[in-house]
């Protein structure tokens, strides 16, 4: 049922979110997707899913869901758990602050509907929008219940939060120990350190419980399996890669489609000035958006170069935003002026990064197939310059029910060769397969935060 506390503007607000998601989300799977959703399907069954895919690939809620659907179902319908997930995350977003300030809340349903991070983490199949739900229905909770420390439902709704976040993805793990350390600095400022662990501990306690056992999963089917628990790509700690997925994600965050290293002081500036502009959850913020990234750099985290790895920091910059424009218009004057162009120059650059996106598609596979159909209406054979391809073009292929013999290694003659890159690598402008050339008849380059760029050949004579 709807819930008419809020002002009709947050439904209309939730419904151009649903509108940007669904429309981001029309092209092939991408490579990480598309690997999801064959690694679904291998698995068969949904205790498969479980013990199986023992993969940093699989984000178990999702993979049940891309069982589901089929491996060639559209791919909206393959998107739309994501894409359900991340409409209700806008409704959250504004319940937040609803009891505080109706305004604050209409921003907060803004940023989300429209943040180009979140947008693009709801529009594809992976479990990162699931688990920045639970993450927001987790710190919803734990603002109910830091006003008066009461309910018992919480505790298990906490448990539940955990639980299913975990399960969409595993570095909701990251988001766990932030909130943990929000209640227990806010109880240790009103009650000391021993009431404050008293009370940490009672309140998460269920939860911490439903997180060691999913975490005991996780890890009791990775020790099972012969080959252990497996990472698609694997890159040490570099510190260029770090700031430049810190920059992007900020970027990507706010709207600000220019890569700059001036947004990391100005996310420092705001969380320093945060209490000033009436931010309440400060503890909150300063965990996930300081502590949290420059925790991994001291660790020095493997895959430091992907910017959803922190999206815990995107969703409390964007709260944090929301929190401090509202108050700052609602003081009048010179803050109110500033916090509006701010808002608007956020939100307008958040839409045109969307609709980039929508433009885009991450690099749409789709028209590779489509290629291959127009030349060999009744199917192709298709060789690979590397494994990376399969899945994407597997996927791809399955959903137009178009037959094509895929060559991941080896030596056969092929009318076709497919060729993906990542970012920053290059793609050939003539190459040679088995002695034959080949010319380029299709491409496409992902903008954004997702994708890959591919290339299709076709043999010459």
């Amino acid at each position: 049922m709807v819930n008419r506390r809020f002002p009709v503007f947050v439904w209309v607000i939730v419904l151009l979110g649903l509108a940007l998601r669904i429309a981001s989300a029309q092209g092939g799977l991408w490579l990480d997707e598309a690997w999801s959703a064959e690694l679904a399907r291998q698995a068969h069954t949904p205790l498969g899913v479980f013990l199986n895919i023992n993969h940093d690939n699989n984000h178990h809620l999702n993979s049940l869901w891309l069982q589901c659907v089929g491996f060639g179902a559209a791919p909206v319908l393959q998107r739309a758990l994501s894409i359900a997930a991340g409409t209700i995350t806008i409704a959250v977003a504004a319940e937040i602050f609803r009891t505080r300030s109706k305004g604050t809340a209409l921003i907060a349903a803004l940023l989300f509907a429209i943040s180009p991070m979140v947008v693009t983490m709801g529009s594809e199949a992976r479990g990162y929008a699931c688990m920045t739900l639970a993450l927001l229905v987790a710190i919803l909770l734990i603002d109910r219940w830091l006003l008066d420390q009461r309910g018992e439902r919480t505790r298990s709704r906490l448990a539940l939060c955990f639980g299913l976040g975990v399960l969409s993805q595993l570095t909701m793990l990251f988001g766990c120990v932030a909130l943990l350390g929000w209640v227990f600095f806010a109880l240790w400022k009103r009650t000391g350190l021993v009431p404050a662990v008293r009370g940490t501990l009672t309140l998460f306690t269920p939860a911490l419980v439903a997180l060691a056992a999913v975490l005991g999963l996780v890890a009791g089917a990775a020790w099972a399996s012969p080959t252990g628990f497996q990472f698609g790509d694997y890159k040490p700690f570099e510190i260029l890669l770090f700031l430049h997925a810190i920059v992007e994600m900020l970027g990507y965050t706010i709207g600000w489609p220019v890569v700059s290293l001036w947004l990391i002081p100005a996310a420092l500036i705001l969380v320093v000035l945060a209490r000033r502009a009436g931010a309440r959850h400060l503890a909150f913020y300063r965990l996930a958006i300081v502590a949290f990234p420059v925790m991994l750099a001291v660790l020095h985290a493997g895959n430091p170069g992907h910017p959803r790895y922190y999206l815990l920091t995107a969703v409390a910059l964007l709260l944090l935003i929301a929190e401090t424009t509202g108050t700052m218009i609602a003081r009048g004057g010179w803050q109110r002026v500033g916090a509006r162009a701010a808002l608007a120059a956020m939100l307008a650059g958040g839409l045109w990064q969307d609709v980039d996106l929508i433009r885009n598609q991450r690099g749409d596979p789709t028209p590779a197939i489509t290629a291959m159909k127009a030349r060999a209406p009744g199917g192709a054979v298709v060789v690979l310059d590397r494994p990376t391809g399969l899945a994407m073009l597997k996927s791809a292929a399955a959903h137009l029910r178009y037959p094509v013999d895929i060559i991941a290694t080896g030596c056969k003659p092929a009318q076709f060769l497919f060729v993906d890159r990542f970012k920053g690598e290059d793609l050939p402008l003539a190459p040679q397969r088995c002695g034959a050339p080949y010319r380029a008849i299709a491409a496409a380059r992902a903008r954004g935060l997702s994708g890959t760029h591919w290339t299709l050949y076709e043999r010459q004579p």
